[in-house]
């Protein structure tokens, strides 16, 4: 998905846009989300950001410590076929 793809440049209403921060979270635990929330959900975390690498870009190494306090780097965590890291923002937290 790029930045000139439609579906990546998604906006959402405010009502729907806390709609699905707030309900998609709480459904991770069963496993039943539907597929057009988790677009939603993934358009309102992004709310039209620009910034970042585009897809497929390589990224530089990095080292980031995890909710332990234990440090990775982008080498440690990167398989054979690459790595996705997602970061999420929520007002749960």
């Amino acid at each position: 998905m790029t930045a000139d793809n439609p579906e990546f440049q998604k906006r959402l209403d405010s009502a729907r846009k806390v709609q699905v921060l707030t309900e998609v979270p709480r459904k991770f635990a069963s496993g039943k989300i539907d597929p057009a929330d988790w677009k939603d959900f993934v358009a309102a975390q992004n709310d039209g950001a620009t910034s970042g690498p585009v897809i497929g870009e390589r990224v530089p190494d990095f080292s980031l410590p995890d909710q332990n306090g234990k440090n990775w780097t982008l080498g440690e965590l990167k398989g054979k076929e690459g790595l996705l890291l997602v970061f999420t923002r929520s007002a749960d937290w």
